[in-house]
């Protein structure tokens, strides 16, 4: 698994990322599976879904210096193979280098403002939560599921400060979100 991710994210080899995204759909399905209950009718049934995936982002640095973002291709397998929409929800302003180098203090520092939500995020949401169905919505407080995607897990700061972001800034618009954070494999 080192060596596929190692040949992905570093070296580009965009074969892997079809491979990859089919065991992190097996992941999600998985996932789904563990909330999985009784619906009225008594079939089994997964209490959640997720109404979008996104993804961590690349500083506009990395994206050049790879030329894709992992994580991105990754969340967009996933949305594909589930027919989800796919929506980029942050953007990471600054390079905070290569989190692979830093001590696990030095991670978490780092992490604390290096995400922000896209300006449009809260109209973003509203119009996808308007689509759903009505049961996503309660008086004024509207619900949306969102899966976070990453590809590596190592201290779960960044995952952390994303989720931090997104929620804040969706509960600023009265948009309450239950997200659940996927990775390829943990560190």
């Amino acid at each position: 698994m080192r060596e596929w991710i190692g040949q992905f994210k570093y070296r580009g080899n965009e074969k892997f990322a079809s491979a990859l995204g089919e065991i992190m759909n097996r992941a999600y399905q998985a996932m789904r599976h563990e909330f999985a209950g009784q619906d009225d009718s008594g079939l089994t049934r997964s209490l959640w879904n997720a109404d979008i995936v996104t993804c961590v982002p690349v500083s506009k640095t990395r994206l050049m210096e790879r030329g894709f973002n992992q994580a991105q291709v990754l969340a967009e397998e996933i949305a594909l193979r589930n027919k989800l929409p796919f929506v980029s929800l942050l953007a990471r302003p600054h390079d905070t280098g290569k989190q692979s180098f830093k001590t696990k203090k030095e991670r978490i520092n780092t992490m604390d403002n290096a995400f922000s939500a896209i300006p449009n995020m809260a109209k973003l949401l509203k119009s996808l939560v308007l689509k759903a169905d009505s049961q996503y919505a309660s008086g004024q407080m509207r619900f949306v599921t969102v899966l976070l995607v990453d590809d590596i897990y190592t201290t779960g700061s960044t995952l952390q400060a994303c989720a931090r972001v997104l929620g804040e800034r969706a509960a600023e618009q009265g948009i309450h979100l239950n997200i659940f954070c996927l990775t390829l494999a943990r560190s």
